[in-house]
């Protein structure tokens, strides 16, 4: 039990050192197979010591510790064309009101779930979507959107 923690431990220190990494990655470091470095970090990432990416690297997600999120941006050349042009949108805009955009962005925004935070906004009692670019703090988007309706 207590190798399996000092493991942990060790995968840990590994994605603190490198950043965001697959599981081919740690399975290198600690000398076992994909599926037992998988395991492991699915355990980290259900104890909340780990995050998990819906960004995908050859099919596998990355793992990375809170406050690497900005690392992710490394792997955008992993994203669809549709996707990147959400990305890049977004990052410039760092506010973008979901009935502005363009159906494929739309949907694009939806998929890009590491970079673009949907913020449900009621304003004269209508409700919109507004995405929030992930590194935007809270007041500034908050700002942001009020300018955006005018208030």
């Amino acid at each position: 039990m207590e190798k399996a923690l000092d493991l942990r431990e060790r995968i840990v220190e590994v994605v603190k050192a490198k950043g965001p990494v697959l599981p081919v990655h740690i399975s290198k470091e600690i000398g076992s197979n994909i599926l037992m470095a998988s395991a492991h970090l699915a355990e980290l990432t259900a104890s909340v010591r780990l995050k998990i990416s819906t960004i995908k690297v050859g099919g596998s997600p990355l793992y990375y510790l809170p406050g690497q999120e900005s690392m992710l941006q490394r792997y955008i050349t992993n994203m669809n064309d549709k996707e990147k042009k959400a990305f890049d949108l977004i990052n410039q805009s760092k506010i973008l009101r979901d009935s502005e955009q363009e159906p494929v962005i739309r949907v694009a925004l939806r998929e890009i779930k590491d970079f673009a935070f949907p913020l449900n906004v009621t304003h004269n009692n209508d409700k919109e979507i507004f995405w929030k670019w992930y590194l935007t703090p809270n007041e500034e988007s908050e700002q942001l959107i009020r300018e955006r309706l005018q208030i």
